[in-house]
């Protein structure tokens, strides 16, 4: 397994209670700023793929703004039924202004 660490913003670019979409080498992430703590996680939806980095942020759960199916971004957890599903989570990195994403293929 191959891991790479790939600067994919700045923290000016993510402010507290907001959520950036990013993509690694055509992988679709999406990165949230909760109460300054940087997490990053797929940006699909395990329903119908929507775009989580276009939904709502409250806390730490993301709800999907097609159909409102809502993830935990720490662990990647949905929070609502279905409980079980999860979405991919992956390791973040802030070194001054930048944050990196560590991404093993």
């Amino acid at each position: 397994m191959e891991r790479q660490i790939v600067k994919v913003a700045t923290i000016d670019q993510l402010p507290p209670g907001r959520m950036l979409y990013v993509e690694v080498e055509g992988l679709p992430i999406a990165l949230a700023n909760v109460d300054g703590a940087i997490y990053a996680f797929g940006d699909a939806c395990r329903h119908e793929g929507g775009p989580l980095s276009s939904g709502v942020l409250r806390g730490d759960v993301v709800t999907c703004p097609w159909h409102g199916w809502a993830y935990n971004v720490r662990t990647g957890k949905s929070v609502i039924p279905p409980v079980g599903l999860r979405i991919p989570t992956y390791d973040v990195r802030v070194e001054d202004q930048d944050v990196f994403v560590v991404i093993e293929w």
